[in-house]
């Protein structure tokens, strides 16, 4: 099925284009197929690892920071829901994946039909990526907000893990308050709250972002697009 997702998106990305690869393992295999095509491809990247692979199949590869426009940007997402809402929480690297979407004409969502739901179910913690200084200040709105909290650690480090760019990564369990028959938020009042917590530099909830998505099951592939 990845494989699938990844085809359809090679399909989209046009000759001599600037495009974005976000992370994960279907990503990895567009990166495959754009090594193995003949189109012309510049690449920019919010991950690290995907930035290794792409420069060792030999592809061209911008600094992010360097670059203000992508004709179309791929990634993955744990939770998808039909108004192209998602939740992508297990990266951590959603700050630069929100500036990416930002430069991109087309944010193009990768999806398997099991992260598909008519709803968002809030499995995973939405994480935030907060100023060290706005620490406690973010942890009591979020509880107040009826969120369970807890920091990100790393088995590979003593202490709290950080982001690409040294903000602390929070994790806010509303799975209570949003999966409830009848959930506290809609999807985009709680994107729109936490985007104004004083100290939150982005979180990992995708609301009103995505272009398109492209969803792969046992029937085929399908795309589902924003109108």
């Amino acid at each position: 099925m990845k494989l699938l997702c990844a085809k359809k998106a090679y399909e989209m990305i046009e000759d001599s284009s600037t495009v974005d690869l976000g992370g994960g393992s279907t990503v990895a295999l567009i990166a495959d197929l754009i090594a193995q095509g003949g189109k012309r491809v510049s690449v920019v990247t919010p991950s690290y690892d995907t930035e290794e692979l792409c420069r060792a199949k030999g592809i061209d590869v911008l600094p992010l920071d360097q670059v203000n426009a992508v004709s179309v940007a791929f990634d993955g997402c744990d939770e998808l829901d039909p108004n192209l809402d998602a939740l992508k929480s297990c990266g951590g690297i959603h700050t630069r994946e929100k500036i990416v979407a930002g430069m991109a004409e087309s944010y193009v969502l990768l999806a398997d039909e099991t992260k598909v739901h008519e709803r968002l179910e809030f499995s995973f913690p939405v994480t935030l990526e907060v100023l060290p200084a706005a620490r406690e200040l973010v942890r009591c709105r979020l509880e107040k907000m009826g969120a369970a909290v807890s920091m990100r650690k790393s088995p590979a480090k003593a202490g709290l893990a950080i982001g690409d760019d040294g903000g602390y990564l929070m994790e806010a369990d509303f799975s209570q308050v949003m999966g409830a028959a009848e959930p506290a938020y809609g999807v985009r009042e709680l994107s729109d709250t936490l985007d104004r917590l004083p100290g939150v530099i982005a979180h990992g909830l995708f609301a009103n972002i995505a272009s398109a998505a492209i969803i792969a099951g046992t029937e085929g592939v399908r795309v589902i697009r924003k109108f």
